[in-house]
């Protein structure tokens, strides 16, 4: 491409320009903005239903791209191919504040939306630790073998066991722990300190 079809193009987009300026149409026939409606958009933003009345020749969408355009409301976040791989490699494992930041001016929300919408998942956090050590290692297997603590119940018939008392410290029940070790390929062990 040469100089001569750059200003050939140029002459053309100011000749287009001065003609919708002249007449008011687009190309496709629709009316350019007014000052004058500028200013009810910036004097009734936020109230969508007062500018229809005012605005009555415009659709609902133009009115709001259009408050959009003069910068009234938020500007919507186009998500583009690197914007889409970025939020697939960081969604997973990420902490949410490095989540927000690889993403500004864009609500958690939002961010969530769009991961849901194309399929991305957050990696599911690993049980909380009671400090039995026998308790630990079901639950610890468990979220290696992917199963939740309702699924364990279940398969084990230990009632509610480890979905409401399976996290506490207090009385565990190595019946119900061994039942569970068992049924993920274990066993449970004990073994006596060496005397002094």
């Amino acid at each position: 491409m040469n100089l001569r079809d750059l200003a050939r193009g140029a002459a053309s987009a100011a000749r287009l320009r001065g003609h919708i300026l002249r007449s008011g149409y687009t190309l496709f026939g629709q009316r350019i903005w007014t000052e004058g409606e500028d200013l009810v958009c910036r004097l009734f933003y936020p109230d969508y239903f007062a500018l229809r009345q005012i605005l009555y020749t415009r659709t609902a969408r133009a009115i709001r791209a259009h408050c959009q355009a003069l910068g009234l409301c938020k500007k919507r976040h186009l998500w583009g191919a690197l914007d889409k791989m970025r939020l697939k490699k960081l969604y997973p494992t990420s902490t949410r504040e490095e989540i927000c930041s690889a993403f500004p001016g864009v609500d958690w929300e939002n961010i969530c939306a769009v991961a849901r919408y194309y399929g991305y998942r957050r990696k599911k956090k690993p049980y909380k630790i009671t400090g039995v050590p026998a308790l630990d290692a079901v639950r610890l297997r468990c979220y290696d073998v992917k199963i939740n603590m309702r699924e364990l119940d279940e398969d084990c018939h230990t009632k509610k066991y480890f979905q409401r008392r399976g996290s506490q410290t207090r009385y565990p029940n190595f019946r119900a722990i061994n039942r569970a070790a068992s049924y993920l390929g274990g066993y449970l062990d004990f073994h006596f300190p060496p005397d002094s």
